[in-house]
């Protein structure tokens, strides 16, 4: 008599390497999610921030970058002295005093930065210099 063929035991290669790629799918799925869930929030909060950035550098880009170079550094740098009439804003670096201020060039179209107070901007960076308003601390 014949006897029947052994019968296989367990899965193929093709079944294992199936449950492999889905069980890998299933823990992207879900380290996705927490990321989502953990993350989501402080994304958002950044993204409120950068919108209002951008708000502000088509407003006044001579603040915007003076305002990103504080708020960026860690505290590193506070802003000493603002001049929104005419576009100009000092910064001091905390370790060492140094003061840089980022003013308005009107003949490049665009914020220039020299190392000192107001009175280190060149003579003819602003043709009309409007009158200074107090220093806010």
């Amino acid at each position: 008599m014949d006897t029947p063929p052994p019968q296989k035991k367990g899965l193929g290669p093709l079944a294992w390497l199936g449950i492999g790629c889905g069980a890998l799918i299933v823990i992207v799925i879900v380290v996705i999610a927490a990321v989502a869930i953990f993350a989501g929030p402080k994304l958002q909060k950044f993204g409120g921030q950068l919108k209002d950035f951008a708000e502000e550098a088509q407003k006044n880009p001579t603040r915007a970058t003076a305002n990103a170079m504080v708020n960026m550094s860690g505290g590193q740098f506070e802003m000493v002295k603002e001049d929104d009439v005419n576009k100009r804003y000092t910064v001091k670096q905390k370790s060492n005093g140094q003061l840089t201020t980022i003013y308005w060039d009107e003949k490049q179209k665009k914020p220039l930065t020299v190392t000192g107070d107001f009175s280190a901007i060149p003579a003819d960076a602003n043709p009309s210099p409007a009158p200074a308003t107090p220093a806010a601390n």
